[in-house]
């Protein structure tokens, strides 16, 4: 049995990161405050957007190369959310309270399956 151990994996440049395409590993996903609207930490998440309450839109760092990515995404107190609309380039959740309004929520977080473009 063989063992492979490294602490980082480069691509060929020695610098950047590898890149991760046709393979089964999150594309991308973000951890955010809903109520503040700011990113605590992500991966492939360049920005986000407070559409209206309840409702915001994350921005991709790095385009998917279809819409038919899945989108998983869950938050503390209310148990999940939904998209409404899925680009290439973003995707946007939104929220609502058992009464129907929609709301905003502290900590949300998002995770993305699907191949880079």
């Amino acid at each position: 049995m063989s063992d492979i151990r490294a602490t980082t994996i480069s691509a060929l440049n020695g610098t950047d990161p590898i890149t991760l395409t046709k393979q089964s590993a999150a594309k991308c996903w973000v951890n955010f405050n809903g109520i503040g609207i700011a990113i605590r930490d992500s991966v492939n998440t360049s920005s986000m957007v407070d559409v209206s309450v309840g409702h915001q839109q994350i921005n991709f760092s790095n385009a998917m190369e279809n819409t038919t990515y899945a989108i998983q995404s869950h938050d503390w107190g209310y148990g999940g959310g939904w998209s409404d609309t899925m680009t290439t380039s973003s995707y946007r959740t939104k929220r609502r309270h058992e009464n129907n309004s929609y709301l905003d929520v502290e900590v949300i977080w998002g995770l993305i399956h699907g191949d880079l473009a």
